[in-house]
């Protein structure tokens, strides 16, 4: 089906133009009879009256249900698919090519359309579900990762992790209405069920956006020559007053990361969110006092994180590692937590809500990350990412009955293997207590906006009570590249690894018997485990961006190639790091063992990896050329004028721009 065609119906008969203008004039009066009373609303109460016959669960996912219960829509990350499946008889139905790294799906009440996030060729997919066939391809954003429609199905929602947007569609005609800007890193969306607030949860924080869904501003029709009908709406912008004034933002816990999703109960009164916090961010470091695995609750009747109500999930249930996906059953009675990392689910009632209690735990498969619900509620669904495979329980018994491969994929046996390592905390190997995985604090092979505080047992300087070293978390994409590894270039090889799974991530580690230092001799070839999670991390390429410079960003680069301030001195292009280490200041405080040579970071992609300098010290990139530059050791910038700051930090925000 081609964009560029019209999804409007065709109108066999002309209205006149005093008929148009009738409509137009009682148009106007209703809406500004109505409007006042439609945004009237208490300061912080969050409108969430059930949607009549909307479906109990009409959020994002990365395994979608329609409402009769017919078709099944399960995402395949890896495969760049979409499969249909028939749950009835527990049988795949098609395999659907959609774009290039799908990470969620929605589909309409009837069963009929489905449509796919792709977060790696920024494109929504949308397919006909009945015919097995996809329909359209829409442009969107940077990085969309979630989709959601709203109850009546007549808006689609679209989180785009990289531009920090929400997007709003017209499924008639897949044309955009509004793009909202939001905080960083918007992922997890789901509506209120009476369809009027959509909530957003951030990827590396604690907090969720709620805003108002009204995909149009305010707008009267016109009435033109020849009774033509025009319209004054204007899609809802990142400077619209309206938009910005009527949204909320509600916080949970400090340190979270990540925040992948929300689940809305059915009275619209409750909202549950998977959440992995930092707990003590690594000060005197054992596993349980690196990051802690819970659910937190919203009260949408005051707005307000309900912290009496939150779900600490190794004390409800038992250790967990990365909790991803939720979802409510049982008349919302029964709350499921689909944990990633530990490749199991958590089974929680909540029949008292201060006092959550563990109803069962299930094993599943590799890195699940999405469950949907049979409309009776008898059965879950899991989609195991990585396995290929979706898992069929029964409800009553929280049994795995079955298992229904959906999708063979296509990495290599040594990407995939590597893959799993890297997502997974589920082995005594990777880690103690099923706690942590590399991809706790490596979100998505990118980094939590964490700075942690490490001592490590028997480093030459831990004191009791101080932090060794404050390490900002590095992304790892495109790590290859930049050789050596770390702040402080302590590993010349990603098999080093082992380094972290032994002493960050409390595991007996992958390789038998004592690991090489890590500028010693290789530990790669040691294991083939090890050497596939190396192969994996070293896979992780720095995402491209088609990106015209503006006047701005074209005055950066200037500043940034000029001799006076010697920035390309040390971040030449194309990699943006001389690949050495200098002293620049920062990094001779008590407890440095390793300073104060710090490794010349990359400058790629910096426009998603705020804190920044290898102690996070830096919130922006302003604070990187100014406070954190008094001595011009983080190039010569302190002649410069408070516009060409700005137009040097727009170039660095920038990369990379090919």
């Amino acid at each position: 089906m081609s964009l560029t065609k019209s999804y409007r119906p065709q109108i066999d008969r002309q209205p006149s133009a005093i008929t148009i203008g009738i409509v137009a004039f009682c148009a106007a009066l209703l809406v500004t009879l109505l409007l006042p009373q439609m945004m009237g609303r208490a300061s912080r109460a969050i409108h969430a009256t059930p949607f009549e016959g909307a479906a109990l669960d009409n959020r994002s996912g990365m395994i979608v249900l329609s409402d009769d219960g017919r078709y099944l829509v399960v995402v395949n990350p890896d495969s760049n698919t979409l499969s249909i499946v028939d749950p009835a008889a527990r049988q795949l139905l098609a395999e659907i090519p959609v774009g290039v790294d799908p990470r969620s799906a929605a589909i309409t009440r009837d069963g009929a359309t489905a449509y796919a996030a792709n977060q790696g060729s920024d494109d929504i997919s949308v397919i006909d579900v009945e015919n097995r066939q996809l329909l359209a391809t829409v442009p969107v954003g940077d990085r969309p990762v979630n989709v959601t429609l709203t109850p009546d199905g007549r808006y689609l929602a679209v989180a785009e992790l990289g531009d920090d947007t929400v997007r709003f569609l017209d499924t008639s005609t897949l044309a955009t209405l509004s793009v909202q800007t939001v905080p960083d890193r918007p992922h997890g969306l789901s509506f209120t069920p009476d369809g009027r607030s959509l909530l957003v949860t951030h990827l590396l924080s604690g907090s969720v956006t709620v805003l108002p869904a009204r995909p149009y501003a305010q707008f009267l029709p016109l009435v033109g020559q020849q009774g033509a009908v025009f319209s004054t709406a204007k899609p809802l912008n990142q400077s619209s007053g309206a938009a910005q004034s009527d949204r909320q933002t509600i916080a949970t816990w400090p340190n979270v990361a990540p925040a992948p999703a929300v689940v809305i109960n059915a009275a619209g009164t409750r909202a549950y969110l998977p959440q992995t916090m930092a707990n003590g961010l690594g000060l005197n470091v054992q596993f349980d006092t690196t990051v802690f695995p819970k659910v937190s609750v919203l009260n949408l009747q005051t707005g307000t994180h309900e912290t009496s109500e939150h779900i600490p999930l190794p004390e409800t249930d038992q250790p967990v590692g990365l909790p991803w996906d939720v979802a409510l059953t049982k008349n919302d009675a029964e709350l499921w937590v689909v944990n990633a990392a530990s490749n199991d689910v958590s089974i929680i009632n909540l029949s008292n809500p201060a006092q959550p209690v563990r109803t069962a735990h299930i094993q599943a498969r590799d890195n699940p990350r999405g469950i949907a619900f049979s409309p009776d509620g008898q059965t879950a669904y899991i989609n195991n990412v990585l396995a290929g495979i979706v898992s069929v329980i029964d409800t009553s018994t929280y049994t795995v009955t079955t298992e229904i491969p959906v999708t063979t994929i296509p990495l290599p046996p040594l990407l995939l293997t590597g893959k799993r390592l890297f997502h997974s905390s589920a082995t005594p190997e990777l880690a103690q207590a099923r706690w942590v995985a590399c991809n706790t604090c490596h979100v998505e092979g990118e980094h939590d906006g964490r700075t942690w505080q490490l001592q490590f047992t028997g480093s030459p300087s831990a004191v009791a009570g101080i932090p060794t070293i404050r390490r900002n978390t590095t992304s790892l994409l495109g790590m290859i590249e930049t050789y050596p590894l770390r702040w402080s270039a302590e590993w010349d090889e990603s098999a080093d690894s082992e380094f972290s799974i032994r002493f960050e991530q409390f595991g007996d580690g992958l390789i038998n018997g004592e690991m090489h230092p890590t500028l010693g001799l290789p530990n790669q070839g040691r294991s083939l485990e090890l050497d596939s999670l190396a192969a994996y991390i070293d896979s992780l390429a720095v995402p491209q961006r088609s990106h015209t410079l503006t006047a701005a960003e074209l005055r950066g680069k200037v500043l940034f190639e000029s001799a006076q301030t010697g920035c390309a001195v040390c971040h030449p292009p194309p990699l943006y790091t001389n690949l050495s280490q200098y002293d620049v200041g920062t990094a001779d405080g008590p407890g440095e063992w390793f300073g104060p040579l710090i490794d010349t970071p990359t400058l790629r992609f910096l426009y998603d990896s705020a804190p920044y300098l290898h102690d996070g010290s830096a919130a922006t990139l302003h604070d990187v050329l100014t406070v954190a530059n008094p001595q011009d050791e983080h190039g010569v910038t302190s002649h410069l004028t408070e516009v060409e700051l700005a137009d040097l930090a727009a170039f660095l925000r920038a990369l990379p721009h090919e």
